[in-house]
């Protein structure tokens, strides 16, 4: 039993001094970025729907072809190493195709279909279902027939950028 013990604390030191190697290291796996697309030609079908205990009114969505451009938005951020670990906040919304610069705000976005959705892998009664809003803001301008300049600023999506036609784009920020 002593010579058993005294294996046990032996393979102990040494893998604490295999631990112990005075190399810093990133223990750091979280991860943030924001994508961006935008979709000509389109429009949204949206197809109202009720939660079970009839509470919550959210919406469920197609991009379809259409006489609109659609902005589909997504920030998300997590932990890399923890499965399932990730939240992505997704704001979609339509313009006519014939705009050339567009501002709402607060009950305004109504006026562009706008839907938000915190999206995880959860049980919140709010998440993974797109909901109409009417607090945050949201800015256009085309630039030229192919890129826009957007500012958004809704639920966790805080951006300021350009984006192009048929571009998914991705801004990673860590």
């Amino acid at each position: 039993m002593i010579l058993l013990a005294k294996r046990c604390l032996l393979v102990f030191m040494f893998l604490l001094l295999l631990s112990c190697d005075g190399v810093e290291r990133n223990t750091d796996h979280t991860y943030q970025f924001y994508s961006i697309q935008l979709e000509p030609a389109s429009q949204l079908k949206l197809d109202p729907q009720v939660s079970a205990d009839s509470i919550l009114r959210y919406f469920d969505y197609k991009i379809e072809d259409g006489n609109n451009t659609v902005f589909t938005l997504t920030y998300s951020r997590g932990d890399s190493v923890s499965t399932d670990s990730g939240v992505s906040d997704i704001l979609v919304f339509e313009v006519d195709s014939f705009t050339t610069a567009f501002e709402a705000k607060g009950k305004a976005l109504n006026n562009y279909n706008v839907l938000y959705e915190e999206s995880c892998f959860c049980a919140e009664a709010h998440s993974n279902k797109p909901l109409k809003i009417s607090e945050g803001e949201i800015q256009g301008t085309r630039i030229n027939p192919l890129t826009w300049l957007i500012k958004v600023k809704v639920g966790m999506i805080d951006l300021e950028d350009t984006v192009k036609v048929n571009q998914k784009k991705i801004l990673s920020l860590k």
